[in-house]
């Protein structure tokens, strides 16, 4: 009697493999980037920048990309690259009188640059403390800094040196804003409900 073996076929499987030649691996090299790949990441990373605000690195990020092969792209690069110089140089103003930092402490404020805004109408009030339409700004500045004693007396000092301030105040939509946040300013206005 012969016996015969019974094999898997598993075992036929890895006999077979271990036969096989061994595989040959391909090396593959990934091509240099294009100039216009180039472009688009150096314009991804001058974005990412600017979006932090981060607008000295973004000046130069924008700058490469301004010099990539697509045009448009360049353009916007460029475009963005005006506003980054713009928004990283200062001023070179020489501010020599009152109406000199009362003029850039207001377009400071307009900017919502609320910290040198209060800093130029700041050095204003010190060369003329009585000029009242400085001091109006200057309570108006304290309060969109979310200094409510600041705001109620300078303009509690404007109301003084010219009343029609209170007039002005109430008309005017900031100081309402103001008001809605700072019972004691509603009160200065005299805005309270039971003066209404």
């Amino acid at each position: 009697m012969t016996t015969k073996k019974k094999t898997s076929a598993g075992a036929i499987k890895t006999a077979v493999a271990s036969k096989a030649p061994p595989a040959r691996t391909a090396i593959v090299t990934a091509a240099p980037p294009t100039p216009y790949e180039l472009q688009l990441k150096t314009w991804d990373r001058a974005v990412q920048l600017f979006t932090q605000r981060k607008f000295a690195e973004a000046c130069d990020a924008f700058r490469e990309t301004a010099r990539g092969p697509a045009a448009h792209i360049a353009d916007k690069a460029r475009s963005y690259l005006q506003i980054c110089e713009r928004k990283t140089s200062t001023p070179d103003v020489d501010f020599r009188t009152a109406e000199d930092h009362f003029n850039y402490g207001v377009e400071r404020l307009n900017s919502r640059d609320i910290e040198r805004a209060r800093f130029h109408l700041g050095r204003a009030l010190g060369l003329e403390p009585d000029a009242e339409y400085i001091v109006y700004t200057m309570a108006l500045c304290c309060g969109m800094a979310g200094d409510a004693a600041g705001a109620c007396e300078n303009l509690k000092h404007a109301i003084e040196l010219e009343p029609r301030n209170r007039i002005l105040a109430r008309q005017d939509p900031e100081f309402s804003a103001l008001a809605a946040q700072f019972p004691a300013l509603r009160a200065l206005l005299g805005t309270d409900a039971g003066n209404v």
